[in-house]
């Protein structure tokens, strides 16, 4: 008996008191910040039990943060120092390198193709979540970073979370474990926020920026090597140069993935009875990040989501009235297809003294009669239903 009591507490330290839901695997790795790890044992119990969609919901949480710590590395490499800028991959708050590597143009395209890859394989597995039934227990407080690649200096997403917003959030006295359980609805949004994300790599990577580089992110990055091209008075490119077109159309596909998954994810969100740490409340759940939503909120939002939608899937077209304001020479009657523009871009994308002398090309343009127009309403609808101190965070939410 005596030799059997160390092994009945350690039994009753370990194992969840009747009723308590225990944590589920992921969480471990994710605390520990051993996301590597986590992704390895996650695709062996996967591989054991192929069915298990709350094993697969955390595989897909877990390579979505391994995207995030990897891209920390990166910027941790280069020395980003996240509050010189607004742009949102690179306000990403990573410790401070003593010792950065110079920066270039083609290496910073690099870290974001990266970047999207990751986001993809994690898009990739959420995707593949069938049970509407899922859920996944999550105390965030303790998710961590190893942005420095030594285990030595780890971040937490609480850390990462405070730096962007200025602060410490409200809403963790209430909740210090930051305790949330995912469910369905969450699934589908995080895979939005995969495509949205992927999407602006892809916009970014499809055309040239390097010429002015250097003094665009040497306030962020403490060494950039010199770019191999300079502005040339005699030729000046008008607009957007365009070097890798497939991207853009890349980009719009993302897009209406966004779109598409936007409506997913209110579908079950709507549908929610419990009301259990929800991320993602609906009007009669609690909210825990102290921002609660509303049936006009979301009814907004998906409006403005389906007007966004038909104009990228080439249903709806940009109105004659808006073009006009851009060319001296377009005629009434004739809108936009963004989707072909997209898909087959000019060379010079957005060149406003070619479109404003010339006007936009035939190619792109197509009868207003013959399909819906954008309805600007729903757009400045959401726009109102969302502004306000809060409304950034509140469109932030909704992705």
């Amino acid at each position: 008996m005596v030799r059997l009591l160390p092994l009945v507490i350690a039994w009753a330290v370990a194992t969840p008191a009747p009723g308590a839901e225990a944590p589920p695997p992921a969480e471990k790795y994710l605390h520990e910040g051993r996301l590597a790890d986590g992704e390895s044992a996650s695709l062996r119990a996967l591989d054991a039990a192929p069915a298990d969609d709350s094993a697969r919901f955390g595989l897909g949480v877990i390579q979505f943060a391994r995207a995030v710590e990897n891209l920390g590395r990166a910027l941790y490499e280069y020395g980003a120092e996240a509050k010189n800028t607004n742009v949102p991959f690179l306000r990403l708050p990573v410790p401070k390198n003593d010792k950065p590597s110079a920066i270039s143009y083609r290496s910073l395209g690099r870290v974001l193709d990266t970047f999207a890859t990751d986001l993809g394989r994690a898009e990739a597995t959420l995707a593949a979540i069938r049970d509407d039934k899922v859920g996944l227990r999550l105390r965030l407080a303790k998710v961590s970073f190893d942005f420095t690649g030594t285990g030595a200096d780890r971040t937490t997403l609480v850390q990462v979370l405070e730096r962007l917003n200025g602060g410490r959030f409200e809403f963790l006295k209430k909740n210090p474990e930051f305790e949330v359980r995912f469910d369905r609805g969450d699934v589908a949004w995080l895979r939005g926020y995969c495509h949205l994300l992927s999407a602006m790599v892809n916009g970014y990577r499809a055309v040239d920026e390097e010429i002015g580089f250097e003094d665009r992110v040497r306030g962020i990055f403490p060494k950039v090597e010199p770019g191999a091209k300079k502005f040339d008075e005699q030729d000046p490119v008008g607009g957007l140069k365009v070097v890798d077109a497939p991207r853009l159309r890349r980009a719009r596909l993302h897009l209406v993935a966004v779109c598409e998954l936007n409506r997913e994810t209110w579908k079950h969100v709507l549908a929610e009875t419990d009301d259990d740490h929800e991320w993602l409340p609906n009007p009669k759940q609690t909210d825990q990040l102290g921002l609660p939503i509303t049936k006009a909120q979301i009814d907004g939002w998906l409006a403005m989501m389906e007007q966004l939608e038909g104009l990228l899937k080439g249903e709806r077209l940009v109105p004659s009235f808006l073009l006009a304001f851009v060319s001296n020479n377009h005629g009434a009657g004739m809108g936009l297809n963004l989707k072909t523009l997209l898909d087959d871009p000019p060379p010079d994308l957005l060149n406003e003294k070619r479109i404003r002398e010339k006007g936009l090309e035939a190619k792109y343009l197509e009868p207003e009669k013959d399909k819906k127009a954008l309805d600007l309403n729903a757009i400045l609808n959401a726009a109102r239903l969302f502004d306000g101190p809060f409304g950034f965070a509140y469109a932030a939410r909704f992705n």
